[in-house]
């Protein structure tokens, strides 16, 4: 691994200036570390990858042609992994600009995981205590049938989980436990 946790950590310091996002590359890192330890793959290779797949966000604004190929341009010159860049560019593939396709485990299980990230954040908010503590798989199962509930999530990204071996079920189990471990942090 070429680029060091130190300096991912730099990069999002200097090109993320929004607590949201910042809370969102955390909790993808972390989501897919996880994911990393179950699939037996490299655990930093996958948690910079989910630190770094949206660094461009708060200078793109909507432009989500720009989306993931900026992230790549602010990476150039930072010897970042091919398979990192690969994961980054397929992450957003349906935005169409890049024409990239998820074709790895990494690339689905990035696009899987910012997407679930998101969909969690939104199960705490309306339970009582707004705690992830409380934050049940069954719970998030039938949540994610419901469409006019967290509508911006891609549901789509989520079940394709599917392609890597992993069923919904599990993706959910390993991304609430990593998130719940760092609940404090981002003040759920």
């Amino acid at each position: 691994m070429a680029i060091s946790e130190t300096r991912a950590r730099e990069l999002v310091n200097t090109y993320l200036k929004t607590d949201y996002l910042k809370w969102h590359v955390r909790e993808t890192e972390v989501v897919m570390r996880a994911l990393a330890g179950h699939f037996s793959e490299d655990e930093e290779l996958w948690g910079l990858t989910g630190l770094l797949h949206d660094l461009d966000m708060d200078e793109i604004g909507t432009d989500y042609d720009m989306h993931g190929k900026r992230t790549c341009e602010m990476l150039a010159g930072e010897d970042a992994p091919a398979e990192m860049l690969q994961a980054i560019r397929a992450h957003c593939e349906n935005l169409g600009f890049l024409g990239v396709k998820r074709e790895s485990r990494l690339d689905y299980a990035l696009a899987a995981a910012e997407n679930l990230t998101g969909f969690l954040v939104a199960c705490a908010l309306v339970q009582p205590d707004k705690k992830l503590a409380t934050v049940q798989i069954d719970s998030v199962v039938k949540k994610l049938k419901k469409k006019d509930f967290a509508r911006k999530v891609n549901r789509e990204f989520i079940a394709d989980i599917e392609n890597t071996g992993m069923t919904q079920e599990q993706l959910i189990d390993i991304g609430l436990k990593a998130m719940q471990e760092i609940a404090g942090e981002i003040g759920l």
